[in-house]
């Protein structure tokens, strides 16, 4: 029986369909640990220069995140399995957290691996160069990577859409973020905060269709 080995598959969108496949990294050697972790599910977000009341994500459900920690080796001590670090490294960069030229976000990526199965995004990783040839290139490599779980802010809050509550607003064609600020709130300056409680990195580029949470105020 092979041995199965941690995955990482790319996706243009969160519903991680075939249509939507980019590529995939394959793991040379799977994890050594992986850690579980849950975060609060009210998020304050603080409106600019610290005047006048703070935005509150609030979300029904909390976002798993995974910690991973495996090893790059090119020494030759794994039969069939050299890789070339640098490359190697640049890959998995480029696949789960450059942004993408078409989406305007990073990828979207399905983690598989044994019981492990979670659709997400990478946070942020690190590398630590362990082993190097004489010419001062790396040969081994530990990878410690970060995924949040993605969760469809639209859909989970389907239901939580009262003046009270946040705002589930679907992008149409021609919206901007401050004028929908301005709609919702009375006051278009709330755009930022909106941006970084939905992680929209282009918020000039909005995509019709898209859903956005506006966030209530907090008193």
């Amino acid at each position: 029986m092979a041995l199965e080995l941690l995955t990482i598959k790319a996706y243009k969108s969160a519903s991680c369909s075939f249509s939507d496949y980019i590529g995939e990294y394959n793991a040379q050697l799977n994890p050594t640990e992986y850690s579980k972790s849950w975060k609060t599910n009210s998020v304050s977000v603080p409106t600019g220069g610290g005047s006048g009341p703070n935005l509150v994500m609030v979300k029904p459900a909390d976002p798993e995140n995974i910690s991973l920690k495996f090893t790059i080796d090119d020494t030759g001590a794994i039969p069939g399995g050299n890789v070339n670090i640098v490359d190697n490294v640049a890959n998995l960069k480029e696949l789960c957290l450059d942004v993408n030229d078409d989406t305007h976000t990073t990828n979207y990526l399905s983690l598989e691996w044994g019981s492990l199965e979670l659709k997400c995004k990478m946070t942020d990783f690190s590398v630590v160069y362990k082993l190097f040839d004489f010419d001062g290139f790396p040969i081994r490599a530990e990878i410690n990577a970060n995924f949040t779980e993605f969760i469809d802010v639209g859909s989970m809050l389907e239901g939580y859409n009262s003046p009270d509550m946040s705002h589930i607003i679907e992008v149409k064609q021609g919206d901007n973020l401050p004028l929908m600020c301005k709609n919702i709130y009375g006051d278009p300056n709330y755009y930022l905060q909106v941006a970084e409680a939905n992680n929209i990195i282009d918020f000039r580029n909005l995509i019709p269709g898209q859903k956005i949470l506006f966030p209530r105020l907090e008193k």
